[in-house]
């Protein structure tokens, strides 16, 4: 994320809560955003993908952090944790259904293992970037 100033992160416990949070946190975002109702829904969709691929991936007491940034010209979500020893040969989440629902509700979906973290990022494009196809 480019533009740290509006940035809001989270840092939440790996339980099932904690997808609830992220969902609403990023309603309230993209809504402040003007993203309309069918928006909203595609970022519900793709953040309950991501954030069930990320708790069912990381230890009953770890931690998920959250990252938000709306910008002028997209609002970016990112997911980061630890995952568990025993599943990192799941993390590429190649051609999964998972990936391919997310990459199908947002404009850009990255996946990266980096060292020992697993890091989702979605990205939406701003209400006022989409160009109508009328």
């Amino acid at each position: 994320m480019d533009d740290k100033e509006d940035l809001i992160r989270l840092r939440l416990p790996a339980d099932p809560f904690s997808q609830q949070v992220i969902r609403l946190a990023v309603y309230m975002i993209g809504s402040r955003m003007e993203f309309n109702l069918a928006q909203l829904e595609d970022l519900r969709i793709a953040v309950d993908e991501a954030s069930s691929f990320t708790l069912s991936h990381t230890p009953g007491d770890g931690k998920i952090q959250v990252e938000i940034g709306p910008g002028e010209e997209y609002l970016e979500i990112i997911l980061i944790s630890i995952p568990s020893t025993d599943c990192q040969g799941h993390l590429a989440m190649p051609a999964s259904l998972s990936r391919l629902i997310m990459e199908s509700v947002v404009d850009a979906v990255d996946i990266k293992n980096e060292e020992d973290l697993c890091r989702i990022s979605l990205r939406k494009k701003s209400p006022f970037q989409e160009v109508s196809t009328i």
